[in-house]
């Protein structure tokens, strides 16, 4: 329904850019009709407030064509022509961002029109500013390649051509090259996690070429090949190579690439990591500091829930706990302030759980309310163990009712419901049975052994040790 998705465009924007888009409509380069330029000042207006009483199709109409009997044909049309501005708008507004993008765009008007001096003075202030940016990603060279051809067509039916052909395709190449690692790394990636198989023929033998090696002087090509190799079953021997690369050529490249990159390979250290390489650990800590120092983990200011409590997982299996503390400081402020509180105590919680601080990691869980699934489990557990060490037991013995509940409600769990059941399953029989009886407390060690899939298995274990 047109009428739907205007509204959530109008959402979508901050609002400056909805001040833009009013003044969008209100040109008639972009629009020529009144009554369109009325409605979007009137939804611009109206989108935030509480009731949803002004969006109700009459009062749009009404703000359209005021003093006019309504008429939802007529309506309809109109938010479909504001819904064409408004998608105007986005491409406008993407396009206008981009200078250089202008730049190539001009050139071409220019080369088509015959403006030969407008085109000589926007090449050179284009191809200028290529130089002097220091990012030299694969969309550089593409960059580098269009302007080029531009150049080249401009040229076209003189005499003999300034254009160093050679230069097409060594900057199409690197482009090419660094697109397609790029690409196979996203596809290994997602194979590592779905299990889906990805072919890379084509790549592997441009691997074996001799101009291979050429192409690895190219920054963008270097760090794309050595990620490759590291995201590869074998690739332990690369990961060296690719932490000191990022670390000489991430200037090369834009903010949310340049964090993506770091993504990635941290991934590869979280794999290893399961599979029992603990010196991955540290790597993945590297990873994390180097991109907080080049302040690219955050996006638009913001700091995922997932990552801070990423980064305080591995810092704690460190033993850098009080780095964890003042990092969970620092950057609380950075969370979305919809889970802020929450994130922060969860984890703060969860350092002093470490810590077998359990009098103060409690309070700080009871207050805890996390929407992701997994996450909610992960304090109940540790609230869970911080009662039964403190010796709270009527509020572990109501603990272990609401979990119980909590797991029956939850769907889609998988494994994890069987492994939380039997931790409170076995978390019971501790509370029932004399742990001063050796026969009775060897009894229920040999069940816990022989139970597949028990969570908080080796805390469990040693409550019943000798």
């Amino acid at each position: 329904m047109p009428d739907n998705q205007i509204l959530q465009t109008i959402r979508a924007l901050q609002p400056r850019e909805r001040a833009a888009l009013c003044d969008f409509a209100a040109c008639a380069v972009f629009n020529r009709r009144p009554e369109v330029q009325r409605l979007c000042h009137y939804l611009c207006k109206q989108i935030d407030r509480g009731s949803s009483a002004g969006l109700r199709p009459e009062r749009q109409f009404e703000a359209a064509f005021p003093d006019e009997a309504y008429d939802n044909a007529r309506l309809r049309h109109t938010v479909s022509y504001l819904l064409e501005v408004a998608r105007q708008y986005l491409a406008y507004n993407d396009w206008s961002s981009d200078p250089l993008a202008q730049a190539r765009h001009l050139c071409r008007a220019a080369r088509k029109r015959g403006l030969d001096r407008i085109f000589e003075k926007t090449w050179e202030v284009a191809i200028a500013e290529l130089e002097k940016s220091p990012i030299r990603d694969a969309r550089h060279h593409y960059l580098q390649y269009q302007m080029l051809q531009e150049q080249l067509e401009q040229q076209k039916g003189a005499r003999s051509t300034k254009v160093d052909l050679k230069l097409f395709p060594e900057t199409l190449t690197q482009y090419y090259a660094a697109e397609m690692l790029r690409q196979a790394c996203l596809a290994l990636s997602h194979q590592a996690t779905t299990g889906q198989a990805y072919e890379f023929d084509l790549l592997e033998s441009l691997l074996v070429q001799k101009s291979w090696e050429s192409l690895l002087q190219t920054p963008v090509v270097a760090v794309y090949h050595q990620l490759y190799q590291s995201l590869q079953a074998n690739g332990e021997a690369y990961f060296g190579a690719l932490k000191n690369l990022l670390a000489l050529h991430g200037d090369c490249f834009a903010e949310e690439e340049l964090r993506g990159l770091h993504l990635l390979a941290i991934n590869v250290c979280i794999r290893r990591m399961n599979s029992g390489q603990r010196v991955y650990i540290r790597e993945a800590f590297d990873l994390y500091k180097s991109a907080l120092a080049r302040d690219v983990l955050a996006e638009e200011g913001i700091l995922t829930g997932f990552t801070y409590k990423n980064i305080i997982r591995i810092a704690a299996a460190l033993q850098e706990h009080d780095w964890a503390e003042q990092f969970a400081e620092a950057y609380r402020p950075m969370l979305h302030v919809r889970e802020r509180d929450n994130f922060y105590r969860y984890n703060r919680a969860f350092l002093h759980f470490q810590k077998q601080d359990y009098a103060r990691a409690m309070p700080l869980l009871r207050q805890v309310e996390l929407e992701d699934t997994l996450n909610n489990l992960d304090a109940r557990r540790m609230l869970l163990r911080s009662y039964y060490e403190l010796g709270e037991w009527d509020a572990l013995e109501a603990l272990l009712q609401s979990f119980g509940a909590y797991l029956r409600r939850q769907k889609d769990l998988g494994y994890h419901r069987t492994t939380n059941e039997n931790l409170l399953v076995f978390t019971k029989k501790l509370l029932n049975i004399n742990l001063i009886d050796k026969s009775a407390r060897a009894s229920l060690r040999l069940e816990m052994e022989s139970t597949p899939d028990v969570a908080e298995r080796a805390w469990l274990m040693l409550q019943v040790a000798e």
